[in-house]
């Protein structure tokens, strides 16, 4: 387990070595846009590798890789700049911010490979009644914050983002098969707000299904949070290696 404490350290580290040149902002800029589609489209089953996502990214066409892939990833760019508006509004994810998620990623259609197994049918979990779901997604994020003020986090935001990520997956039902997918977004936006950045979840998809299925099942998100800190851990060594280097 990754103590979020030597997530703080390291990211002072990475501070100290300010002001960054253009290179290393420039790789920042690209690594969180790739970090954040490559996770989301691996996570739902595309074979794209991230030297495939990233090019995408940039402009290019992959042969072989569905349209939809490409969409989704144009969909990721459209809710990266979403994140940066919301972060100068000084806004956190509430029902209202997870529903303009949903109607970006609503945007792209979903890969064939998903379209007919979203992550639920994974989970042996029935949702509630979706005409309940303003009033449960409001109930849990309101929960949420008193768990903020209470302490319960006690400062971890990865522990807050897990917290996040699988709350919205226990009340929102799968319609179309985006509410993982406005999950992750969430959790990721999470990350951000608290002054870090977008990560590669660095886990299989089938790994991921198992931990979001123990974790709705147990009502324990610390294997997720875990994943989430490692992920944070690694990128700023890959930030702080690129200053030293000169990039």
């Amino acid at each position: 387990m990754v103590d979020i404490n030597s997530i703080t350290e390291k990211r002072e580290i990475l501070f100290a070595l300010a002001p960054f040149s253009e290179g290393v902002k420039a790789l920042k800029r690209k690594s969180d846009l790739v970090d954040f589609t490559f996770t989301d489209l691996r996570l739902y089953g595309s074979a794209l590798t991230k030297e495939g996502v990233a090019s995408i990214l940039e402009g290019i066409t992959i042969p072989g890789a569905p349209v939809q892939e490409h969409r989704l990833c144009e969909t990721h760019r459209k809710l990266m700049s979403r994140f940066d508006d919301k972060l100068h509004m000084g806004l956190e994810i509430d029902s209202i911010l997870l529903n303009e998620f949903c109607v970006i990623l609503a945007s792209a259609k979903l890969p064939p490979y998903r379209e007919g197994a979203p992550l639920l049918y994974h989970l042996d979990y029935v949702p509630g009644c979706e005409d309940s779901i303003s009033a449960d997604l409001a109930g849990f994020f309101s929960a949420v914050r008193k768990a903020e003020k209470d302490g319960v986090y006690s400062g971890d935001f990865c522990l807050k983002a897990a917290d996040i990520h699988m709350g919205i997956l226990k009340v929102y039902p799968y319609v179309e098969g985006f509410s993982e997918l406005s999950a992750r977004a969430a959790a990721q936006f999470e990350l951000v707000r608290a002054g870090y950045f977008p990560v590669d979840f660095n886990v299989s998809e089938p790994e991921y299904n198992r931990i979001c299925a123990d974790a709705i099942r147990t009502s324990d998100v610390s294997e997720f949070a875990d994943v989430l800190r490692i992920a944070v851990l690694k990128k700023l060594h890959k930030l702080i290696d690129a200053v030293n280097i000169g990039t």
